[in-house]
């Protein structure tokens, strides 16, 4: 008869151990983003007529007020000593920060109707923090062409100053545009936190998006220093566009700030962010279930 032996155990753990052991790990926080916008813009995809039509509208609408500028340029010749160039250049930088905003973060818009119907009860009892799924619920395609006709006025524009472009000038005007871009999160989900406080601001942050549109188009000179002053402390959208514009044009000495802060100006969006997100999650513990 044949001797048997017996079964040796396996080394390491078991097949279902190791899948336990995977859906214990927690997703880093980047994973978790990429996953809710890769399902967000898939979802866009299936409506493509109604991207492109979107996408459409809001560059025309955009390129509305460029022409605006560029009837008021042909008729005094320079805003504020400013050329042509120089004006489409800051108009530019402020399109494209203004793009690098809503393409990842204008879904701070939707704070109040989910507060109102009680989706943020949903965003609470899932895994991923409930502000980045507020930002990821939902894609406007619109922002693309706020971002593409930017870029564009941006790149052709550079031909029409007199500026060096070396690499850290360019590096400079890309993290100046980024910069920019989280300047405006961190400003407008802030306010987004105060719909947990005060109720619906809709209003309030629609006045806040047309002061940002009509008053980033031009330099702040022609506001006077008090404006100068309230366009840069009190509503920072100095440092969206045009301190880091003044910077590569080399008129930093007309900011109502030194010219070290001007040269800097690009990091303050990184610390708007982290401050507008801290204020938001703070606001949110006043959060009160509709179906309380």
């Amino acid at each position: 008869m044949a001797e048997t032996h017996g079964t040796s155990e396996p080394a390491g753990p078991t097949g279902a151990a190791r899948r336990a052991e995977t859906l214990a790990r927690p997703v880093p926080a980047w994973r978790t983003y990429t996953i809710l916008v890769r399902a967000t813009w898939r979802s866009m995809r299936v409506h493509r007529v109604n991207l492109a039509m979107t996408f459409l509208g809001s560059a025309a609408l955009q390129g509305t007020q460029l022409a605006f500028i560029g009837v008021l340029l042909n008729a005094f010749g320079a805003i504020a000593g400013w050329s042509v160039g120089e004006v489409a250049l800051l108009y530019g930088l402020r399109l494209t920060a203004h793009g690098v905003c809503t393409i990842n973060f204008g879904q701070h818009r939707g704070s109040a109707q989910a507060i109102r119907d009680g989706i943020w009860d949903r965003f609470l009892l899932r895994p991923a923090p409930p502000l980045m799924q507020l930002l990821t619920r939902m894609f406007n395609p619109g922002t693309i062409g706020d971002l593409v006709l930017g870029l564009a006025i941006l790149v052709t524009a550079a031909g029409m100053v007199d500026v060096a472009w070396t690499p850290g000038r360019i590096v400079y005007l890309a993290l100046a545009a980024i910069g920019g871009g989280l300047v405006e999160a961190g400003m407008q989900i802030a306010i987004s936190g105060l719909d947990f406080r005060w109720g619906p601001i809709t209003r309030v942050k629609d006045t806040i998006d047309r002061i940002l549109t009509d008053f980033g188009a031009y330099p702040m000179s022609i506001f006077g220093v008090v404006g100068g002053w309230l366009l840069t402390a009190l509503i920072p959208l100095a440092f969206m566009a045009y301190l880091p514009i003044t910077v590569v044009l080399g008129r930093a000495d007309e900011a109502v700030v030194p010219s070290a802060v001007a040269v800097l100006s690009p990091l303050a969006g990184p610390v708007l962010l982290v401050a507008g997100v801290l204020c938001f999650r703070l606001m949110s513990r006043w959060y009160t279930s509709p179906g309380n």
